[in-house]
């Protein structure tokens, strides 16, 4: 980084906490400025994304009123560490340090990292791999730092940390103290959060937490323990009454879906303070992997149409449902294309429901996973489909998920982690298929192939050279058309 350059970046953190400042108070429109002034300062491809977003605030984007809505009730410190951390160093600095890395390294490097620092749980959930394993696995203080710092050389700020649960891990709140330049999204039970904790986590300000709930009391309750939705409720309320943000993690399951397609279960998330949502489908793997919970496709369909409702009303800063909406993320995120899971063994995951590695942090660096040829066979491929509602190697392309494990012979990561590929194919491959029926419908017949092509290859530094060398902004503006 240059000069001119560092001297900008400096002048960027050092406004944080009077940009924070201003947009506590700030209304949609004193928003869209702030925006469009970092614009001004920002390098392609973070300058088309944030050019997006003040437009979008210009025309008082309902989810965008939303998110200044949020930051009024926020916490100062929360607020200020979302401006310096997740907008300024990951979104801005961080972008221009990743393609300098890129270009020098000769690999597309990731947006995040998802870290399991422990296995270890104080719940017993249905359907969760974590269980079997109790405090077996566990990344030490030492390995943990390393690898946020590897990341953070990269120019990558953001982390989400799950598990297990993440406050069992010992070292919870070291990781928050020591990255304070650096931003977190902790997925967890809220069993453990209470007045202390609510009040340490407002003062750090640089974590937001996707509490998982599945529904009403007895839904949640019975996937998660007799009492958890109670618990999750008082964590709420700790965490509204702090100013922390929060949101939920919701598991799409067959048994619960009538109540994800009800208003009232948004309504009271919505009432409860939640501000964002992310809904993953429940994806058969572990020892105990079922097909039973497993949505149908129809299930699926009707799902898509909720969620993708919710995400252009404004009810929430965001909802996004992982497999419905590979559109948004030109398919699938796994292998360092935009994510990768680092694993409470120390093994490098695709992601974290494709429990099979070769790599491991004890053994290679950040750098070296991600350009190792398993990571890269999976660039080159995504996405696996030409229709981006088909995104995900497990339940929409099984085929190519067999083949990537197969190829590299990659070690199954937990027991039973191998039945996805061979007991289970069969089921698996007919579920993919069924769901095509309703995809091709989707993206052919609704223009979504039109507004959002996809274009496979551009996650692997080769191919995205021949196709958008010296022209990044070509291929901010190629994602978003």
């Amino acid at each position: 980084m240059g000069i001119m350059d560092s001297m900008k970046s400096m002048m960027m953190k050092q406004a944080a906490k009077l940009v924070s400042n201003v947009v506590r108070k700030a209304d949609i429109d004193q928003f869209a400025k702030l925006l469009w002034t970092l614009t001004k300062l920002a390098k392609e491809p973070a300058k088309s994304g944030l050019r997006h977003l003040a437009e979008g605030a210009d025309r008082h984007d309902p989810m965008l009123v939303n998110w200044v809505e949020l930051f009024n009730r926020s916490n100062p410190k929360v607020v200020e560490k979302v401006i310096n951390n997740l907008i300024i160093n990951e979104f801005a600095v961080g972008e221009k340090v990743r393609q300098e890395k890129m270009h020098e390294l000769k690999i597309v490097l990731p947006k995040l990292a998802i870290i399991s620092p422990t296995y270890a749980c104080n719940l017993r959930c249905v359907g969760c791999y974590a269980a079997l394993y109790g405090h077996k696995y566990q990344l030490s203080k030492e390995e943990v730092f390393s690898v946020i710092r590897q990341f953070n050389d990269l120019g990558i700020y953001f982390f989400i940390i799950t598990g297990g649960e993440p406050f069992v891990y010992p070292y919870f709140y070291d990781i928050l103290e020591e990255f304070q330049d650096s931003y977190f999204m902790v997925y967890t039970n809220a069993t453990m959060i209470n007045e202390d904790s609510a009040k340490r986590l407002a003062e750090l300000g640089n974590a937001t937490f996707a509490i998982s709930v599945e529904g009403d009391e007895a839904m949640t309750d019975w996937r998660r323990g007799k009492g958890i939705y109670k618990q999750v409720q008082n964590a709420w309320k700790l965490m509204r009454e702090n100013g922390v943000i929060f949101g939920s993690s919701i598991t799409a399951t067959r048994k619960n879906h009538e109540m994800i397609m009800d208003d009232t279960f948004w309504d009271y998330l919505k009432e409860s303070g939640v501000s964002y949502a992310w809904v993953f489908q429940f994806m058969p793997v572990g020892a105990d992997a079922t097909m039973e919970l497993v949505p149908t496709a129809e299930q699926r369909l009707e799902r898509f149409r909720k969620t993708e409702e919710l995400r252009l009303g404004g009810k929430f800063s965001f909802v996004a449902d992982f497999w419905n909406h590979g559109f948004l993320s030109h398919g699938c995120l796994a292998a360092g294309s935009k994510y990768l899971h680092i694993n409470a063994k120390g093994y490098a995951e695709p992601c974290i429901f494709q429990q099979f590695a070769v790599d491991n942090i004890r053994e290679k660096s950040i750098v070296e996973i991600l350009s190792s040829p398993f990571f890269e066979a999976y660039k080159r491929t995504i996405p696996y489909s030409e229709n981006l509602f088909r995104p995900c190697p497990i339940i929409d392309n099984p085929k190519v998920y067999r083949a990537m494990v197969k190829k590299f012979n990659a070690i199954p990561q937990h027991p039973g982690s191998e039945r996805i590929i061979n007991e289970l194919a069969p089921e698996l491959d007919q579920l993919a298929a069924d769901w095509k029926v309703y995809a091709d419908k989707l993206w052919y017949e609704e223009g979504y192939a039109e507004k959002w092509p996809s274009k496979r290859g551009i996650y692997n530094y080769e191919t995205r050279m021949r196709r958008y060398e010296n022209n990044e902004e070509k291929l901010a503006l190629d994602k978003k058309a």
